[in-house]
């Protein structure tokens, strides 16, 4: 059913935990995202059957009843990708949680609709010269307060030609055109759905090594730069601990921090971590060019889920730049348990094959890139079966 607003509104019918059905939604798509009941619930269709759809709840679904309406966005899970991830937390839908109240919500807006994300202005300084011609991964232009790592804003993929119009130096909003390329506008942000990866120029296979920042394993179990890496182990051996260090000392210019089911004072502890050390990069604080993606234990299934596929879009993101990313997600057993319950993520969450550790409980991941093949020289091998999988298996 449409309104005369065209929006399309259908009716729950049945709520059982975070699995919801509802009825008379006409053109809904697998994985659009759907808000329910008067406290907008944001949940994800799984199923689809004539007239009928399965979805999964993002949030707690108390309260939630049969009859109440659900309302179609026509959109998949998105996130806001630009200035303002560094130092900052978000949770696994990349809702902002550094500026969030100390009570959540289960309205809140994503980082696609924050008013404060939306509305904070940056400085944008343009590098590009106006009649240039730009292929994707040219820079346009830097926002350099935007963290300890220069913001680079560079031309999209898909999009190519003359610099027809630059934005002037001065404060610059996130939905605001900093560039005109041939007939397409470019924005100083980017808005990506998540479980879509980013396109690639071409993988480097060179051997580069990732400096860990821990001797024992740069010696025994020297890491590639662009590949991956599993800490497998029993509880309390100090595999989290062994990530922290690694997060905290490891040569890479990006780190992006993913706590993927994990305990919140776990998570607590990152923060404190990351918060307190010192840069020797840039002496600055070390969280300054850090993101935390955090998906404690007691967040819904769904969300846990999508937290791997957030963190892996924002690392992309700064390696299209040209920077050097080192993710880590912490941990892929709890995201695994979060697969295995999720129907649809069990085509998102099929492991590449791996060619030493399988089924690894932890997992860290570093890509590269060469800042002068832009706009990525870096991306993950695939399964040829497995089609887009995102799973950080191990090498």
């Amino acid at each position: 059913m449409k309104t005369d607003a065209g929006a399309k509104l259908g009716m729950v019918t049945r709520v059982s935990g975070p699995l919801v059905q509802i009825e008379h939604i006409d053109d809904l798509s697998m994985r659009e995202i759907v808000l329910l009941g008067p406290s907008r619930i944001s949940s994800e269709t799984v199923a689809i059957n004539e007239t009928h759809a399965t979805l999964q709840a993002y949030e707690y679904t108390g309260g939630l009843r049969a009859g109440d309406v659900a309302e179609a966005t026509g959109t998949q899970l998105t996130g806001l990708l630009g200035p303002g991830l560094l130092g900052h937390v978000f949770d696994g839908l990349m809702r902002p949680l550094t500026s969030a109240p100390m009570w959540l919500t289960q309205d809140r807006a994503t980082s696609v609709e924050d008013p404060e994300s939306l509305a904070r202005p940056w400085s944008f300084l343009p590098a590009a010269a106006l009649g240039s011609t730009v292929a994707p991964g040219d820079l346009l232009g830097t926002v350099p307060d935007a963290g300890s790592v220069e913001h680079r804003v560079v031309v999209p993929s898909g999009v190519s030609g003359t610099v027809d119009w630059l934005r002037p130096p001065g404060p610059t909003r996130a939905s605001d055109v900093v560039a005109r390329v041939g007939s397409s506008d470019v924005l100083l942000t980017e808005r990506w759905p998540i479980r879509a990866p980013r396109p690639f120029r071409a993988r480097i296979t060179g051997s580069v090594p990732l400096h860990t920042g821990q001797r024992v394993l740069d010696l025994l179990f020297p890491i590639a730069r662009g590949s991956a890496a599993a800490v497998p182990g029993g509880f309390g051996t100090g595999k989290t601990m062994l990530l922290q260090q690694i997060a905290k000392w490891s040569d890479a210019d990006v780190i992006v921090y993913v706590g993927c089911g994990e305990r919140g004072n776990e998570m607590a502890d990152v923060l404190e971590g990351l918060g307190s050390l010192v840069d020797a990069r840039t002496g600055g604080k070390l969280i300054d060019r850090t993101v935390i993606i955090a998906n404690t234990s007691n967040m819904p299934m769904m969300a846990r889920e999508a937290s791997i596929h957030t963190g892996m879009s924002v690392a992309e993101y700064y390696r299209d730049m040209g920077y050097d990313v080192v993710v880590i997600a912490d941990s892929t057993s709890r995201w695994a348990e979060a697969c295995g319950n999720s129907p649809t993520a069990m085509v998102s969450c099929r492991p590449r094959k791996a060619t030493r550790q399988i089924l690894p409980p932890n997992s860290l991941r570093s890509t590269s890139a060469r800042h002068e093949s832009p706009p990525s020289a870096v991306e993950r091998p695939r399964s040829p079966s497995s089609g887009p999988s995102r799973h950080p298996a191990a090498i």
